[in-house]
């Protein structure tokens, strides 16, 4: 947290008082994001699955599971083709980030299934993102990994809503939502990524009382 406050004071002393306030707003956001990113546990256990940081032994599986148009069609920030490169940056560089909090889907036996996460904005709500390799659709692994995630950031009461978006053509999407307990509250075209001007659902989930 102090780099975080020092660095906004030297880049201000830099840039000159006319950027002062606006370099303060930037630090003060990157740690707003931290603040919350870090309340989320390193490890999420629920009956087959063990959510945990992406690290790079996982560059293979995450590869060849993500280097697929079935999977890459429906997601809004997923270079393809998938390769190693894109595997290791979003493991050393996005994974980092402190406006992002992803997991690792794997089983207890340390096999990689996917990634489950958060994306922070400002002056938005989280959004939950997530995607699955093909060869595990249809088990149940996603609704049950979306569900450890939502418990586990419910418990940290810093996430009193949660967004997520979905393609109106994505049913299975739509419906490891619905599972979760997210309301359909609108539709509208997505504005970023390789799905821009496509039509999707707005979703939104208010933590219980």
């Amino acid at each position: 947290m102090k780099k975080l406050e020092t660095e906004a004071v030297t880049v201000a002393r830099i840039a000159g008082p006319n950027s002062n306030a606006k370099a303060l707003q930037a630090a003060a956001q990157r740690l707003s994001f931290r603040r919350t990113r870090d309340a989320m546990p390193t490890k999420i256990e629920t009956s087959r699955l063990t959510l945990r940081a992406p690290i790079r032994g996982d560059v293979p599986a995450l590869t060849l599971l993500a280097n697929n148009p079935n999977i890459a069609e429906k997601l809004s920030r997923l270079p393809s083709p998938y390769t190693s490169r894109d595997a290791i940056a979003f493991i050393e560089i996005f994974a980092q980030r402190p406006d992002e909090r992803p997991y690792a889907i794997t089983t207890h036996n340390g096999d990689f299934l996917g990634i489950v996460g958060f994306t922070f904005a400002m002056g938005q709500h989280p959004e939950l993102g997530y995607w699955l390799g093909e060869p595990h659709w249809g088990k149940g692994l996603m609704s049950e990994a979306v569900k450890g995630l939502i418990e586990a950031a419910h418990a940290t009461h810093l996430f009193p809503v949660i967004r997520a978006r979905a393609l109106t053509t994505n049913p299975q999407s739509i419906k490891v939502l619905e599972k979760a307990g997210f309301k359909n509250i609108g539709e509208t075209n997505d504005v970023v990524g390789t799905n821009l001007g496509k039509p999707v659902f707005i979703f939104r989930l208010e933590q219980p009382r």
